[in-house]
């Protein structure tokens, strides 16, 4: 689970042992198990590289790159 303050909840944790399941937290910051991660650095390495001056030619540049265009 994440580290999320619900999740911690005492309550929850009775609720999930009761019920045969074990608790697995993740690190309070995995990016590498996070995929949108990497999406992220791809697109901020993209915007960097292309030093457009509009957010409407960075949307057209992010769509004809995903489009193979």
């Amino acid at each position: 689970m994440d580290n999320a303050a619900f999740h911690k909840r005492q309550d929850i944790q009775d609720l999930l042992a009761q019920h045969g399941h074990q608790i697995l937290w993740l690190p309070p910051y995995s990016p590498d198990l996070n995929p949108i991660e990497k999406m992220w650095a791809w697109v901020k390495a993209k915007r960097k590289k292309w030093l457009v001056n509009s957010i409407d030619k960075l949307f057209s540049r992010f769509f004809n790159e995903c489009m193979g265009n």
